[in-house]
């Protein structure tokens, strides 16, 4: 009701205050998920700011996409397997590799804890493991394997014409997920949660991935968005599903890992439908 009658009465202060902060949230999720020098925009760090930053994250996916799509145009004349290299070495480069790290993080957690019997300490040392900045064999493996296989689509999609398209949705629907993804899972640490974890915070992750989603689909049409929106939600509800019962929850290696498990997802089916 306050917020009603502020913005009902025309209170200048509160809609410029309300503005500053959604501005700063942006440009926190920006220096987040990115290596764009944009810190000097964001003057707080507090909880509040890392909790509404979330909601920014579907924008600084397609702001990376657009500046991939730029690079596509430019890398051009280099030829396909040369430019989808440095395509995918640019889009390794915006995100100084956070989401690999998740990605690498996560293959060694598992792989060290998930034959122990025990739940708790099983818990106890997939997250001790997930938190040393050491990467094991399966990591490095899983690693050449998640960037081979986007240089390889990219490739493919160039080759098919519409690769302009598709690095421009994976990055964006990849950072869309993660939003209901943390709309159904809890964190597993005690620390370091970033989530919103009221109600109305929650309703929100649903809806700006939803409102996302519905714009995505003008541009793909009903069946390919179908068929690659239900691929998406498959892969949140079992990513979901497994790092419950592993660890009780998701940490921050959990959203990087998937953000790159989605990218990859995204242009292998716009391969095959297209």
């Amino acid at each position: 009701m306050y917020i009603k009658d502020k913005l009902h009465t025309g209170d200048k202060p509160y809609v410029r205050d309300q503005l500053r902060r959604g501005t700063e949230a942006f440009f926190y999720a920006l220096m987040f998920l990115t290596r764009l020098p944009v810190g000097r925009f964001v003057r707080s760090s507090d909880t509040e700011v890392a909790a509404r930053a979330v909601y920014f994250y579907p924008l600084v996916g397609a702001l990376m996409g657009s500046l991939l799509l730029l690079s596509a145009i430019i890398l051009a004349p280099l030829g396909t397997w040369l430019a989808a290299a440095l395509m995918v070495t640019l889009w390794v480069l915006l995100t100084g590799a956070l989401h690999l790290d998740g990605l690498a993080d996560c293959m060694d957690g598992y792989c060290a804890g998930h034959k122990m019997a025990d739940k708790s300490a099983r818990r106890e040392r997939i997250l001790q493991v997930m938190h040393d900045p050491a990467c094991g064999a399966v990591a490095l493996v899983a690693l050449l394997l998640v960037l081979l296989l986007k240089v390889v689509a990219v490739a493919s999609l160039w080759e098919q014409g519409v690769s302009l398209l598709a690095v421009l949705l994976a990055p964006l629907l990849a950072r869309t997920v993660v939003l209901p993804f943390m709309a159904l899972a809890d964190y597993a640490r005690s620390e370091g949660v970033v989530a919103p974890a009221q109600t109305a915070g929650v309703q929100t992750l649903w809806l700006v991935a939803l409102v996302t989603c519905a714009l995505v689909s003008l541009l793909l049409g009903p069946l390919v968005a179908g068929v690659l929106f239900s691929a998406l939600a498959l892969l949140v509800l079992y990513w979901w599903r497994f790092w419950h019962e592993q660890i009780g929850g998701y940490t921050g290696d959990c959203l990087g890992a998937l953000v790159e498990l989605s990218e990859l997802l995204v242009l292998i089916l716009l391969v095959a439908l297209w």
